[in-house]
């Protein structure tokens, strides 16, 4: 049953995919016809029309081309120089005028040439300058350059096995560095656009309105943490104001900046060092401890924490027995997960209000949303062995290799 969810992923991307390349193949033509191309496809028709007239009047009965269909046929083959032979001038003027149909076919031929090889290589320039907008969907949006972006990178590319993200980088670097990032990151279809997280105009260009995952990293340009939290949470409203439906993940530098951005409708808010305490401690207090998290976190490891399905067999069924059945495979079933009811943003939001909940109320109204918190996710370490599966948990499992 895993393998034929993992059939089902892989027909979606595959759709995701060619649809990508329609986007893709509709956005070429747009810009084939925006520049240049028409003009010079209604001289080519012009010119063939002449020259289809032209040469039936002087060739005349006695020639070899006499009829509409046969002047039209010659003087395309002229003009795009195949010379297939099967039909010639008699006439000497006839011949005379081939002449001219090659020379202005060959002229429009370069033009035509020279037209579709400056809109490929503009589009090449302006991709790797992150100015072109991109037509991914139910992709990965990954905004801001840091530290983590490296990182959060390779674990992605460590775990997409058989099949391939479509990801986007928003930021602000070098074009160097920037190519640099989409070469070592080719399976990722990896993609930059250049620019400020926080502007609708740069969210759209990158597609948010059509992804399936935001996240938003600190900006590490900025030199005080709190101004990098305030920027990410500009940045999650004016995500949530595109596309309220995306999943979107949050990383923030200060712990007590955790519920302005559940209340800006964050789905995950990971802190900044927040293990860094614990990890210390245990390894003062429990050896091992932190060697088994870390194996288990890191994309080196033999033994990797990952969240997959449930085969379908198994709702119902007790914790113990789908623990049994993944054991048998190799794995060990840690806990279970699931969506949560949304919660209202009255159960957060404090009855004595600060300037900055007044500020995101704001911004709710503005992007017009409401003010309701979004499904959060439920994780249930460890539950108790007679915990029946219900259809919308998710295991969390220790998987080997």
């Amino acid at each position: 049953m895993i393998s034929d969810t993992m059939r089902i992923k892989k027909a979606k991307h595959l759709m995701q995919q060619i649809r990508s390349g329609w986007d893709d193949l509709i956005e070429l033509i747009r810009s084939l016809f925006d520049s240049h191309v028409p003009r010079v496809i209604v001289g080519w028709t012009a010119a063939v029309a002449v020259g289809a007239f032209v040469i039936i009047l002087i060739e005349g009965k006695d020639g070899t081309i006499t009829d509409i269909f046969s002047g039209v046929w010659w003087t395309v083959v002229t003009m795009t120089t195949v010379g297939y032979g099967d039909m010639v001038p008699s006439t000497t003027a006839g011949k005379v005028f081939g002449l001219g149909v090659i020379v202005v076919g060959m002229l429009l031929m370069t033009f035509f040439s020279a037209t579709i090889s400056s809109i490929l290589v503009t589009t090449r320039i302006k991709e790797g300058q992150g100015l072109t907008k991109v037509r991914y969907r139910d992709h990965i949006v990954i905004c801001g350059w840091c530290q983590t972006t490296d990182e959060l990178l390779e674990t992605l590319l460590s775990t997409i096995h058989n099949l391939s993200f479509n990801v986007v980088l928003i930021a602000d670097i070098s074009t160097e560095l920037a190519e640099e990032v989409i070469t070592r990151n080719e399976k990722l279809k990896l993609k930059y656009v250049r620019g400020d997280w926080t502007h609708e105009e740069t969210l759209k260009r990158a597609g948010v309105q059509n992804a399936g995952t935001v996240i938003v990293l600190p900006d590490e340009t900025l030199d005080n943490p709190g101004k990098m939290d305030e920027k990410t949470i500009l940045a999650t409203l004016a995500v949530k104001a595109l596309n309220s439906k995306v999943k979107l993940l949050a990383h923030i530098m200060r712990k007590s900046n955790r519920l302005f951005l559940q209340r800006a409708k964050a789905d995950e808010v990971v802190v900044s060092d927040e293990l860094t305490g614990y990890l210390l401690a245990t390894h003062s207090v429990a050896t091992g401890v932190p060697h088994i998290v870390r194996e288990m976190l890191s994309t080196e490891g033999d033994n990797r924490l990952v969240s997959q399905e449930i085969p379908s067999e198994y709702i119902g069924s007790s914790f113990k027995e789908l623990g049994d059945f993944l054991f048998n495979k190799g794995n060990i079933l840690l806990g279970l997960t699931r969506e949560e009811n949304p919660l209202e943003a009255a159960d957060i939001l404090s009855s004595d209000t600060s300037a900055l909940d007044d500020f995101i109320k704001r911004k709710f109204e503005e992007a017009g949303m409401d003010t309701s918190e979004k499904a959060r996710t439920n994780a249930r370490l460890n539950p108790a062995r007679d915990t029946i599966i219900a259809n919308d948990d998710r295991a969390i499992v220790v998987m080997r290799g």
